[in-house]
């Protein structure tokens, strides 16, 4: 299976609230109307966020993602059988526009592949990390580094491992990129991998911080390190499945 994935800004003079009401009840019920190959599709409510890190406070990163969208399909050629289909060009699209500030939306075209963890469960609350890759390594060694720095963190880091109940790394797959522009945002980079964190509940979500330390201390070393910090971010969100 393949997902697309999109994190998403609200419009100008639209608040978070309203924001969130319209994708749940208007935009999903249009895309509900004719989903053609679409398997699957879930919206991320966020409900906190944290960008960059201390060590960069001049950060330039647009700080206001209010959604993440994910939708899933059978293959490649399934998803772009759902993008050139005329529900979707003619009016799943277009009403983009009533809520996005489409300048900014940021996707990627990606595969998922959970990794264990001690406690598994189903978990009601999510932490969707963006990943920015470290520019010299190429994609298998940033996932093989990913991959090993998890493992190294469920060993090393209890807190967050007994509190951790489903991870999945959202890995960049390289085709397709052009539909990427349906979501808009071309002068924003596709992020080179995504993990998507599962807790109990928004009362130990929180926990996730100790994840997140202890990666930033395996990343610093330079044997190990995988990703830009600078320039990643994390998103507190609720689930909320559409299709």
């Amino acid at each position: 299976m393949i997902k697309m994935m999109a994190a998403a800004c609200r419009r100008p003079g639209m608040t978070h609230a309203e924001y969130v009401a319209y994708i749940h009840r208007v935009h999903g019920a249009i895309a509900r109307e004719q989903p053609v190959t679409l398997r699957r599709y879930v919206q991320n409510h966020v409900f906190d966020a944290a960008f960059g890190t201390r060590a960069d406070p001049t950060h330039q990163m647009i700080v206001s993602r209010d959604s993440v969208t994910e939708l899933y399909w059978d293959d490649l050629a399934a998803m772009k059988d759902t993008f050139m289909h005329p529900h979707t060009r003619e009016k799943v699209g277009p009403d983009g526009a009533n809520f996005a500030d489409l300048r900014t939306t940021l996707s990627l075209i990606a595969e998922e592949a959970a990794l264990p963890v001690p406690q598994p469960g189903p978990g009601n609350a999510k932490v969707l990390h963006f990943l920015r890759k470290r520019p010299d390594l190429s994609l298998d060694d940033f996932f093989a580094r990913w991959t090993a720095a998890h493992a190294r963190v469920m060993a090393d880091t209890p807190v967050a491992a007994n509190a951790l109940r489903q991870h999945v790394q959202n890995r960049q797959r390289t085709e397709g990129h052009a539909l990427l522009a349906y979501f808009g945002g071309s002068d924003v980079p596709p992020y080179e991998g995504i993990s998507t964190s599962w807790f109990d509940d928004e009362t130990t979500i929180g926990l996730f911080r100790h994840y997140e330390a202890a990666l930033l201390r395996l990343n610093a070393d330079p044997a190990l390190s995988f990703y830009v910090p600078e320039a990643s971010f994390f998103l507190y969100a609720r689930e909320v499945q559409i299709l």
